[in-house]
């Protein structure tokens, strides 16, 4: 999958599904600071992680990414 595709279907998830506001989510946009991830939306986001992208992610490697380009990334190389 392309880094365009995981970002794509990243941003959907967190606009559609974790109801964040559309122009909080960019490449540089915190997880916790920007977007207000909370310990729910973690399991969600590595739920989604899973089913989406096939690649499992703990919660202490969720909890070290910092921004939605960390997480892209993450994606990208585990996937």
């Amino acid at each position: 999958m392309s880094p365009q595709e995981i970002q794509s279907k990243v941003n959907t998830f967190m606009t559609d599904r974790l109801e964040t506001d559309p122009s909080l989510v960019s490449p540089d946009s915190e997880l916790r600071r920007d977007i207000g991830i909370t310990s729910v939306d973690a399991v969600a986001i590595a739920s989604f992680i899973q089913k989406t992208f096939g690649c499992p992610i703990l919660m202490p490697a969720l909890k070290a990414l910092v921004t939605l380009q960390d997480l892209y990334d993450y994606i990208e190389k585990n996937s």
